[in-house]
């Protein structure tokens, strides 16, 4: 869904969001105590400035943002 060639219903309501799947991938490492081990790259919706550094402070270790490029080369 994230090249927007898709139905809305695929793009709105297909997976898990990603900032409840980041939270529990976040958390779930914490609590086995892998977290200092493992990484967290993270990638959706991430237009803005404001979703980076949302994104980076609810437990991402780097985050891709393609979307909003995309959009301003009309894509």
């Amino acid at each position: 869904g994230g090249t927007g060639a898709v139905p809305a219903e695929f793009i709105d309501h297909v997976g898990v969001p990603m900032h409840e799947a980041l939270m529990l991938v976040h958390n779930t490492l914490v609590g086995l105590d892998l977290r200092e081990r493992i990484r967290i790259g993270a990638a959706g919706r991430i237009v803005s400035a404001f979703d980076i550094a949302r994104t980076l402070a609810m437990g991402a270790d780097w985050c891709n943002a393609a979307r909003g490029f995309m959009f301003a080369l009309g894509c």
